[in-house]
């Protein structure tokens, strides 16, 4: 079996990351970034999975990385690899109700709020010092052109219809609990719509990309939303776990971009599909719609829901600023054609899209 190369993440600039750390969700779009601008730092890590021979196959192979089977949701099954960890990182999460009808919603709330209050009462008793937890940008009750939101916006309100963003409000508020009461401190890392390589679960963003690229989708509306590299998020994720970056709360936003900029960029990536044509944003629940019934026709996940497409319609008017990130913790954030240009090699590596890499051509927005 051909082993997985080391990191090609660069190292970060010299900083007292922690020195061992326990990552959850290593396997998923984020984890696997964590996992990797980790190891580059030199930091011993342990990765929490549900299939090792899964994460062995996606994770790098590194002897300062160890695996440990466990599930989020029974924080028994891994408690016992907290003590001695300088730093939890924990990416897991239930985002289903993005792309896929009918899910969960105890299994949602579960793992998005009772596994993040259990993982810290662990935290606490094997006197781990930090756990970063990951948010989204989606729980801030305002922003926009005008005035972008910021890490002091107030969050908005949870009773809305968006079970995810419910779930991670309350999870916010869990987290405050625990600083006051036991001086464990839990910065907040707030990520934008994430993309990149290493999107083995899909999330919605691959699945969009993926569909772009092989030319299934015909039609978008026409809106926006913030875009983020997931491996931009890791560097937040990394340097808030620093003991000197103190707590709050982090904004890894990236950059607003219009949705046909997005599709054109993957299709100039990928050298194949065609680029979406756009639609009134009004038409945006009906596109919903079909693609629900197209894929419970066909028995596959749906590229988006109407959940999903709700969610999108709302990031198009909201507006966000990572310069807190950028100032303090020193990160950057790449550029649109960088992160699809890497995210269209890790699809042909997985065996996804086309191995010949087709030369980049011009594309017409619709």
């Amino acid at each position: 079996m051909t082993e997985n190369p080391p990191p090609s993440e660069p190292a970060p600039p010299r900083r007292a990351e922690p020195g061992a750390v326990m990552v959850t969700g290593a396997t998923g779009l984020l984890g696997h970034a964590v996992v990797a601008r980790l190891l580059a730092a030199g930091s011993e890590v342990t990765a929490v999975v549900r299939d090792v021979g899964r994460a062995r196959r996606l994770l790098p192979t590194c002897p300062r990385l160890r695996l440990v089977p466990g599930d989020v949701t029974d924080v028994d099954s891994y408690a016992g690899a907290l003590r001695g960890m300088d730093a939890v990182i924990h990416t897991a999460a239930y985002f289903r109700e993005y792309y896929q009808p009918g899910h969960d919603l105890e299994l949602l709330y579960r793992t998005n709020v009772d596994a993040v209050e259990e993982l810290l009462k662990a935290a606490v008793d094997a006197q781990v010092p930090t756990v970063v937890q990951t948010s989204s940008i989606a729980v801030l009750g305002a922003g926009d052109r005008d005035a972008p939101a910021d890490e002091a916006t107030p969050n908005g309100d949870p009773s809305r219809g968006n079970h995810y963003r419910a779930a991670k409000i309350r999870a916010e508020r869990l987290t405050g609990r625990f600083a006051e009461r036991y001086g464990l401190r839990v910065p907040l890392v707030l990520p934008a719509w994430m993309w990149g390589p290493g999107d083995a679960g899909p999330t919605s963003a691959a699945r969009l990309f993926l569909a772009v690229a092989r030319g299934e989708i015909k039609a978008l509306p026409a809106v926006g939303n913030h875009l983020v590299d997931a491996r931009d998020v890791a560097a937040v994720c990394v340097a808030a776990a620093a003991p000197e970056a103190g707590g709050g709360r982090w904004i890894a936003g990236g950059s607003w971009y219009p949705l046909h900029e997005i599709c054109a960029a993957v299709v100039r990536a990928t050298g194949s599909g065609t680029v979406p044509r756009r639609l009134p944003a009004p038409a945006a629940m009906t596109i919903a719609s079909v693609l629900e019934w197209q894929a419970k026709v066909r028995k596959v996940a749906p590229v988006a829901t109407r959940t999903g497409m709700r969610t999108l319609l709302e990031g198009h008017h909201r507006r966000v600023s990572s310069a807190r990130a950028v100032r303090e913790l020193g990160v950057s954030f790449r550029p649109l054609e960088q992160t699809v240009a890497d995210q269209a090699a890790w699809h042909r590596a997985q065996g996804q899209l086309p191995a010949a890499a087709a030369p980049a051509r011009k594309v017409r927005s619709s």
